[in-house]
């Protein structure tokens, strides 16, 4: 059973499984890296900014570094540095501030604790906001936002020519760890759902092309069935007259005649086919105008061949003012209904035809006091070349085309079919159309 299941999987839906796994998949992951991305960025974009405004107000920035100093103060060699006139920075506690000589010695040492005097520069990193890794005293990793400036009082004299800025992103850096986690966490998780979601769009996709595969499958096999049977009696009526070669027509007619009724029928077959194939594509109605002599006139046809089956045909005609439908496929639909009844009706059996319409609506009643047919029958009579007597069909010409024809019929002219059993016995065709009345086509 695994096995059987298995080999159905990978050949119905695996492919289309892996194409909407592989859309999910992009789709997670681009939208995980996009978000990371995005928060990556903009997660030390006020430290940047603090870290700028401060680097630009030097006073602040020594009188910072002078207030942080843990050791002693090397020669600084400066006058007293009058404090800034412009608008104070933001500075937090997490601030940290390195002075260096033109050589990029430190001259107010680095907080030992944190481990900012083994911090070393150079020249590249003038100007620029990098992120460095510290250990600190207890050896624990410390990360700083820092950025190294040109000092620059002319009113003062001094050995101060560069002034480190250091922020403390630690706690951010773990934040932004523990969010990225929860966001790495959730979209594996929906990533996880979209499996399903990648199973479920598989069998829903495929499920049509499935339905069609095995409607074409279904309707090649049974067309070579049908197709099967004529074709054996007219090789064997023509390997009979073969092999009586001297034989004269009439003592051959009986062959002739058996394989020109299969020629018949297997023209009047691939003509429905070619009707079915055809309907396939598509249904396309044609409305006019159909005046109510046009059945009376089709149901005198009908009479005379009912009549030459031995069959008793009534009609009713309520059909009083113009109606607007396709005319060629109401015909169509008509005659198989007919033609339906007369095979399934027994000599001297009784077929009653009515076609009534309302304002909006055309209906179409056929019964007969035939064999009937079962529950079970009527939920398949529609379906291609179900026959509910293949004996009796078969030996009246039919292939269970007509029905099926008939369903699509009525589709397309947007109505309904349905069928039920006539007491005592025999069926009721019951078909109901739209139609449209002269006044309002004229108006449309």
């Amino acid at each position: 059973m695994f096995n059987k299941f298995k080999k159905n999987w990978y050949a119905e839906d695996f492919s289309y499984f892996i194409r909407n796994f592989g859309v999910f998949t992009l789709i997670f992951s681009a939208m995980t890296l996009i978000i990371l991305q995005v928060m990556h960025s903009s997660l030390y974009t006020s430290v940047d900014e603090k870290l700028l405004s401060l680097s630009g107000n030097p006073q602040d920035v020594i009188q910072l570094a002078v207030n942080r100093a843990t050791d002693e103060v090397k020669d600084l060699n400066s006058q007293s540095v009058p404090p800034s006139t412009d608008k104070k920075p933001t500075v937090s506690s997490n601030t940290e501030v390195i002075l260096l000589d033109s050589n990029l010695n430190q001259l107010v040492t680095g907080n030992r604790f944190l481990g900012l005097d083994k911090i070393t520069f150079n020249q590249k990193d003038l100007n620029h906001i990098r992120q460095l890794h510290v250990q600190n005293s207890y050896g624990q990793d410390e990360i700083y936002r820092v950025i190294l400036s040109e000092i620059n009082i002319d009113s003062v004299s001094t050995n101060i020519k560069y002034a480190a800025v250091l922020m403390n992103t630690s706690q951010i850096e773990q934040i932004s760890q523990n969010h990225e986690q929860l966001i790495v966490v959730v979209m594996a998780s929906f990533w996880i759902i979209s499996i399903l979601a990648s199973l479920y769009l598989a069998r829903v996709s495929v499920k049509p092309l499935l339905e069609s595969m095995q409607k074409q499958q279904s309707f090649v096999e049974n067309a070579s069935h049908e197709l099967r049977t004529p074709l054996a009696v007219l090789q064997n009526r023509l390997e009979t007259l073969f092999r009586k070669p001297e034989a004269t027509i009439m003592e051959s007619s009986e062959s002739i005649a058996s394989s020109l009724e299969e020629v018949r029928n297997m023209r009047f077959l691939t003509t429905n086919l070619l009707n079915l194939a055809r309907r396939d594509d598509g249904i396309n109605p044609e409305l006019g105008e159909v005046q109510p002599d046009f059945f009376n006139t089709t149901f005198t046809n009908y009479e005379m061949i009912a009549s030459e089956n031995n069959r008793v045909f009534h009609f009713e005609n309520r059909i009083h003012r113009t109606i607007i439908t396709d005319k060629l496929l109401l015909k169509q639909l008509m005659t198989i209904l007919f033609d339906n009844a007369v095979k399934y009706t027994e000599e001297e059996g009784v077929i009653y035809f009515v076609i009534a319409a309302t304002e909006r609506n055309l209906y179409l009643s056929v019964a007969d006091d035939g064999i009937g047919i079962s529950a079970v029958d009527k939920k398949k009579i529609f379906d291609r070349f179900y026959r509910v007597d293949k004996a009796r069909t078969r030996q009246k010409g039919g292939f269970g085309l007509g029905l099926s024809l008939s369903k699509q019929i009525v589709d397309a002219l947007k109505g309904t079919i349905s069928v039920k059993d006539n007491k005592p016995h025999g069926t009721i065709f019951e078909v109901k159309i739209a139609i449209q009345t002269p006044s309002k086509r004229k108006n449309k």
